[in-house]
């Protein structure tokens, strides 16, 4: 029979759900805990200790991944992966304590005037609301359930490697780190991985359509830092104002669908600025300095070579329209033919740093360490972001070096997620005709059509089971990256290299996620999800086990 658990998957998931573990905070450590003496409770782990924890490296709060390994004879392997971090829970206003208890949170939601189709699936009883209900405690329940259920079946020969880990939502630092734990216990137990298997929620566009991804979409966040002509208001024309050359940069980037990464038919959305300011810090009859900004790219082929190769065309075009309208306007003011001696000058992180090392030699090294010590408390403390401290290191630079005229710099921020696709992996027969075989079990058991998606495009931990295009990411990720340092941010390229894992989303239906109506499909977590993860691990296992 399919529904063979020995708990009960619905009271699971809301005391999940009841344990508040907001990302990037210590109420990670809540889940993590408890997932961990969840785990110790089930019978296959109560004599066979093969589960744990791993803590990750440079973590000022100290999370760690849990993971846990059923292990038979074979050495073949299927690995579970999910998050156990959620996104915080201010978005629900008035009844933000309520939004970690599913039943009296869709009670307290009937109150608001919302869309019809939320108010339609809070009526149909079908849907469990809440924060973390689908992005992913759901995924986790449910995996803890498929590999509780094989446990218990003494024929079934394969090996289940359960991997939880913090901090998806925020940077992937637990996914980056996880990358080293698998090579460790592939060694230690010897290993094969054949599948990993995440269970992020899926959208449907139809009721009766199931989505499977065998790929996850990259996202490479860009910084772009202008420094401009200060002058006086009085006398603009004797500046140049760094708003002006970024308003251009913008206007050419921003939901540019010519920007758009294509590939197997599917499109991943054009690129948008999260962030854009000028950096003067008091008020003066001047124009700013510097302004700057980051806006992110998603990808499905597109490699940082071709990003910031493309990034610097368009800044070199903005900064001569900037200049093209600077000079209309003088010409106008001035009643004359004359030019202002402005010229297009963009640069590249790496040859800042390369320029500021020839004309500083070891000393920029010490300076760029005092400046990175000083940034790492101001992140600690809250003061500035991840990405905002980037303008700082690359002001650092430019303060020493001998540069006097307006510049654009353009550099990498963390986070940054390849792009990840099976199409792009030597695969075996199952693995290829996989999402044929999941097909076949949907529409025999619960008369849904499965489809096959090429990318997940909400972006996802898979990015990091695999690296493609490794001669177009490691030599311009790095020496572009202001960031790239043990303390701050790396990316294990080598571990990934070695891993090369196939991947597959299979999740529940979601909705809404990061929203105060997030929402989790019953009917496939309680069923129809958990079946087909478990289908898929036997029909890979070569399993005829006791179903």
């Amino acid at each position: 029979m399919r529904e063979k658990y020995s708990f009960d998957i619905k009271k699971t998931l809301y005391e999940f759900v009841s344990i508040q573990s907001d990302t990037g905070t210590k109420l990670e450590k809540n889940l993590e805990k408890y997932l961990l003496e969840f785990i110790s409770q089930l019978s296959c782990f109560k004599e066979k200790k093969d589960f744990g924890t791993y803590r990750l490296n440079q973590d000022r709060l100290d999370r760690e991944v849990v993971w846990a390994l059923l292990k038979r004879d074979s050495d073949d392997t299927i690995i579970l992966l999910n998050h156990h971090d959620v996104v915080d829970s201010y978005d629900y206003g008035e009844i933000k304590s309520f939004a970690y208890e599913p039943d009296t949170l869709r009670d307290k939601l009937k109150v608001f005037n919302l869309p019809q189709d939320v108010i339609r699936d809070i009526s149909s009883g079908e849907w469990i609301f809440g924060r973390g209900s689908a992005d992913m405690k759901a995924g986790i329940v449910i995996q803890l359930a498929v590999l509780d259920k094989l446990s218990r079946d003494k024929n079934f020969n394969g090996n289940i490697l359960f991997l939880s880990v913090p901090d998806e939502e925020t940077l992937s630092h637990g996914m980056r780190e996880c990358t080293k734990l698998l090579l460790k216990l592939k060694t230690k137990y010897s290993l094969n991985y054949k599948l990993l298997i995440n269970s992020e929620p899926h959208e449907r566009e139809k009721e009766d359509e199931y989505i499977v991804y065998e790929g996850s979409v990259g996202k490479t966040m860009a910084v772009v830092y202008v420094r401009g002509k200060k002058s006086h208001i009085g006398q603009i024309f004797q500046g140049l104002n760094p708003s002006l050359i970024m308003s251009k940069i913008i206007s050419n980037t921003e939901m540019n669908s010519e920007l758009c990464d294509i590939r197997l038919g599917e499109s991943s959305p054009p690129p948008s600025w999260s962030y854009c300011r000028d950096f003067k810090e008091v008020y003066d009859a001047s124009i700013p300095e510097a302004a700057g900004g980051y806006l992110s790219f998603l990808t499905l082929e597109r490699t940082p070579k071709d990003i910031i190769s493309g990034l610097k065309k368009i800044c070199e075009k903005s900064f001569t329209e900037a200049i093209k309208q600077a000079n209309f306007n003088y010409k106008k003011f001035t009643n004359s033919n004359d030019e202002l001696k402005w010229r297009v000058n963009v640069k590249q992180y790496s040859e800042l740093y390369k320029a500021a090392k020839e004309y500083c030699g070891e000393k920029i090294d010490d300076i760029l360490k005092e400046t990175l010590d000083r940034i790492e408390g101001d992140i600690k403390e809250g003061k500035i972001t991840i990405p905002e401290s980037n303008f700082l290191i690359i002001k650092t630079l430019l303060n020493n070096v001998p540069y006097t005229e307006p510049i654009i710099v353009i550099a990498f921020s963390p986070p940054y997620y390849p792009h990840i696709s099976n199409r792009d992996m030597k695969l075996s027969e199952d693995i290829e005709k996989l999402s044929e075989f999941i097909d076949t079990i949907a529409r025999k058991d619960y008369k849904n059509v499965v489809k096959k998606r090429e990318y997940f495009m909400g972006i996802s931990d898979l990015s990091y089971a695999g690296l493609m295009d490794n001669d177009e990411v490691i030599p311009y990720i790095e020496p572009n990256m202001p960031l790239w340092n043990e303390k701050f941010y790396t990316i294990p390229f080598e571990a990934m290299k070695k891993l090369s894992i196939p991947i597959i989303n299979i999740g529940p239906w979601g909705k809404d996620i990061h929203k105060m109506t997030e929402r989790v499909y019953k009917p496939d977590i309680m069923s129809q999800t958990p079946w087909l993860i478990e289908s898929v691990i036997r029909y890979l296992l070569k399993d005829k086990g006791d179903k």
